[in-house]
């Protein structure tokens, strides 16, 4: 994963990406086909300003976030003495989840993929940790959008980028449920159940 630069980690916590959050992350979380349920894991959940939004919009789900950052750990430690146990702390790497197959029920990964320098690892990663029938949220833009200060006011269309995406996730197998957006994108995808052979 892509080490963040000075400025994108002043960004995070900066007030225009929290009114970004405040923006995109329920747009992103109406457009999933089903309720939330059951395990969660958020990966790059970052300052966590996305993840709070998460579980105070469903309260029956338990959260795992996840951030390479260690520095990460202590704001997460304050945001749980107000969610107790549905919610868990990981220091991960997107690239080498630290979680066991076929753990979580829901696998998000907003505004992270574009830090991830292999894409198809990152997402075979987030399927691997999948529960069959198990849903992947990706909330992203191009990547083209972050590359120094004035892109952030002359941001390029996510078409292609999404596009991509979707090939990507159903060449590995999922089912496409939403794919929406141009400039901030998201995509719904359903990881399939086993195929039981047929008996004779």
């Amino acid at each position: 994963m892509a080490k963040l630069s000075k400025f994108e980690q002043w960004w995070l916590n900066a007030w225009p990406h929290r009114l970004h959050v405040r923006r995109f992350v329920p747009k992103f979380l109406r457009a999933c086909p089903e309720p939330f349920r059951g395990e969660v894991l958020e990966v790059g959940a970052g300052s966590g300003w996305s993840s709070r939004m998460i579980l105070d919009t469903f309260p029956q789900v338990e959260l795992t976030a996840s951030d390479v950052d260690p520095k990460t750990k202590s704001k997460f430690e304050r945001i749980r003495s107000k969610y107790g146990q549905r919610l868990i702390f990981k220091q991960a790497d997107l690239m080498s989840l630290p979680f066991d197959r076929e753990s979580y029920d829901l696998v998000l990964a907003i505004h992270v993929l574009h830090y991830a320098f292999d894409l198809r690892g990152a997402i075979r990663q987030f399927i691997r940790v999948l529960r069959p029938g198990g849903l992947l949220g990706i909330g992203d833009f191009n990547p083209k959008y972050q590359r120094g200060i004035l892109k952030k006011f002359f941001p390029t269309s996510s078409l292609p980028w999404r596009k991509m995406m979707t090939d990507m996730l159903v060449e590995e197998g999922c089912e496409i449920l939403v794919s929406q957006g141009e400039l901030h994108y998201y995509i719904w995808a359903r990881k399939p159940y086993p195929i039981e052979p047929k008996r004779d």
